[in-house]
């Protein structure tokens, strides 16, 4: 739980580090290589993303630029590219750039995207509201300064969700609200008491994207904030959703998944998993004496392959790695991007809660 001294200095860090964003004339942009770009005499950096939504507006590909420097070589490329670009841009195409204040491009948005005018200063303030008319306690908070991504993470104070008579399945409620070029989102956040996992899920209907200043989605917006509320933060379809994920064995594939996830977004060995995926070793021991090589498996045999570890287990060892620090060292935004999936998996169901076992033929 963050102090209230601590999120002050967290949201002054955070607005002080936003891109810088400018809206100027596309053709007044020359690529001099294909991260580095001339703009009123300044050369700037371009990222991957920054170079997309370029090439995305002048009705290009990245795949297509990639292949074109292969064939034609650099040089010629940028050449190429930045005659596409004066051709498409004209004399009036305006875009929006996100700068960070290192002088390194990350966003390109066509000037009329009203979703570019949600700010951190707007953010902050309608975070701040929401919170003191909810009474919401700011649990974790993460800002990405590549990008200007902001993610707080908030529990409702004396709010508490219990899954059935499971006594260890005992949740506080609250909201994740994020900040994104996109615009702002609101989720409802799970906070599992037993073990201090926390959970964003983001994909049941209780999920709410703002993507303008327009009034009417403000109206939108904060009607269906107080939705939520008065469902106590919990998403309707949570308890079976949850009751359905411990009932259910994981896929292979969904294990592997899980695997993958904390291997590619931290250092942990693979031979730790074991820590966290409580079965995983027995999973392959058992398939092995079947003399069934997993290694040759398809995807889609995997996915209907059952594993040892159950889908809610799985679940938990992700929100536990991501809510809590074992020492190994974590890509940037690990925890958030981790609790998001982890949410995301719950909602979309055990890949093997379908299967029948038992069949006359």
């Amino acid at each position: 739980m963050l102090t209230s001294t601590q999120f002050a200095d967290f949201k002054k860090d955070a607005i002080s580090k936003q891109p810088h964003r400018k809206t100027i004339n596309l053709r007044d942009l020359k690529f001099l290589t294909m991260d580095a770009v001339e703009y009123a005499g300044l050369t700037l950096g371009i990222n991957r993303q920054g170079l997309k939504d370029i090439v995305r507006i002048i009705g290009f590909s990245v795949t297509g630029q990639d292949k074109m420097n292969q064939n034609v070589g650099e040089e010629t490329s940028i050449n190429i590219l930045n005659a596409l670009k004066n051709t498409i841009g004209g004399t009036n195409l305006e875009v929006t750039l996100s700068v960070t204040p290192d002088r390194i491009i990350t966003r390109v948005v066509p000037s009329g995207n009203k979703s570019s005018l949600i700010s951190a200063t707007t953010y902050f303030d309608t975070f701040e509201r929401m919170a003191n008319t909810k009474n919401l306690q700011v649990q974790d908070a993460n800002f990405n300064p590549n990008t200007g991504s902001i993610f707080i993470s908030a529990l409702a104070e004396g709010k508490e969700h219990q899954i059935g008579g499971f006594k260890d399945e005992i949740f506080s409620t609250g909201i994740s609200f994020s900040r994104t070029d996109e615009g702002i989102q609101a989720d409802p956040y799970m906070h599992r008491l037993i073990c201090t996992n926390g959970m964003v899920t983001r994909q049941f209907e209780e999920s709410f994207k703002l993507r303008s200043m327009e009034p009417k989605m403000w109206e939108e917006f904060y009607t269906h904030l107080d939705k939520i509320e008065k469902a106590n933060f919990v998403p309707g379809e949570f308890n079976s959703a949850v009751q359905r994920s411990m009932n259910t064995p994981s896929s292979l594939l969904e294990l592997e998944s899980a695997c993958s996830l904390l291997t590619s977004n931290s250092k942990i060995p693979e031979g730790e998993l074991e820590m966290f995926f409580r079965g995983l070793k027995n999973t392959y021991n058992k398939f092995n004496l079947a003399g069934i090589d997993t290694t040759k498996l398809s995807f889609e045999q995997k996915r209907n392959c059952r594993s040892g570890v159950k889908h809610w287990d799985l679940i938990n060892g992700i929100t536990d790695f991501a809510s809590h620090n074992y020492g190994y060292d974590k890509t940037a935004q690990a925890d958030r991007h981790l609790q998001v999936r982890a949410g995301d998996l719950l909602a979309k169901g055990p890949e093997c809660q379908n299967l029948i076992l038992n069949q006359p033929f």
